[in-house]
Formats: structure tokens, sequence, C-alpha cells
């Protein structure tokens, strides 16, 4: 069952700009790989990671608009771009796009800050995310190299980057992303 429609498809790659829709199209094919591989519900994963980032290109205050419209209330501190985006972006998948699917939905509102208890197409976006083939930062070939067989440690492992990272340049670190970060770490601990 595809949850996307054909007709759908093309609205969608025609919002992204070509330097986002390199970046989705790197996305889909990365996670539709993972999703073979880990046994994850390829149509799933691919409307997600299709959808991910239609909200990225979007002003910080639409973004928030739009969020306010559909009842999702971020504390202002956190209205930046990259926290906004994927939460957007699942409201735009629901509403314009009739994704209804929960687990989709998770996986675009999580996209890129992650969660504790992250189901696997979630996981599966998420590292398809941070570790496409088009990402140079530091750790992503480690990443990579984890995500075929160690799915949850590539997750833990880009969580602790993404936490160095803000810390780093002195912003405020999303509580969402720092308790997916605790999340993972105790997981590992226990196996």
């Amino acid at each position: 069952m595809g949850y996307i429609s054909e007709e759908a498809r093309p609205d969608i790659v025609k919002r992204y700009s070509p330097e986002r829709y390199e970046h989705v199209k790197n996305v889909v094919e990365l996670a539709d790989h993972l999703a073979r591989l880990h046994r994850a519900d390829s149509e799933k994963v691919y409307a997600a990671a299709l959808l991910h980032d239609i909200a990225k290109d979007m002003k910080t205050e639409d973004m928030a608009a739009i969020l306010e419209a559909a009842g999702i209330f971020i504390d202002k501190q956190y209205h930046t771009g990259n926290i906004l985006h994927g939460p957007c972006a699942a409201v735009i998948a629901k509403k314009e796009y009739n994704i209804e699917d929960e687990e989709i939905l998770n996986a675009i509102y999580y996209h890129s800050f992650g969660r504790a208890g992250m189901g696997l197409t979630e996981k599966i976006v998420f590292i398809a995310d941070a570790a496409e083939k088009g990402r140079t930062y530091k750790n992503v070939t480690k990443i990579r190299k984890l995500m075929y067989n160690k799915l949850d440690e590539a997750v833990e492992l880009s969580l602790d980057g993404t936490v160095y990272h803000v810390l780093s340049k002195g912003e405020v670190l999303y509580p969402v992303t720092a308790a997916a970060l605790e999340y993972f770490k105790e997981q590992r601990i226990k196996d």
C-alpha cells in the first residue's frame, strides 16, 4: 500500500529547491536501503523520507504559525528552523498529503532531533537524514559503518554529535534531544 499517491509526488518534488531535493533523494535512497536491511515497512519509510524536509526552507515564523494552528506549541526559545521544520513537515504531511499513519508522522516530526523510544521507521529516517552521502561532518563515517548492523548505536552517536554541536555553539539544547541521547545510552548499557 502506497502512502503517497502518484499524483502527489510531482507536487512534493516541486516544493523543494534543487539543492534540497538532492538531499531528499539521498535520504530516500539510503532510507530505502536501510528499510530493506532492517526489515522495516519500505512504503512507510519512503513516505517519511520523501516528506521529511518539506518545511525546511520555510521562514521560522511561518512554521511556528502552522504549528500553532495545528495546536502544537513549542517554547519560543526553541524556535529555530532546525527544531521547527520536522514538526511543521509532519503537519503538512497530514493536512496536505493525507498521511494519517503515526509511524510516518513521527518519523517526519522527530527526524532532526530524535526522541526517546523511537520506532524502527523513525530511527531509519533519522539516521538516513544524518548519514546520507552528501553529509561530511565529523563521525559521519563511523555512523555509516554502524547503521548497517548496530542501528541504535548509530542513532546514539548521531545524537551525541548533535548535542556536542549545539552546546559548542553556545545554543540552547532542545530537551527532547537530550532525553533521546540519554535513552539510547541507557538502552546500550542494558544490552
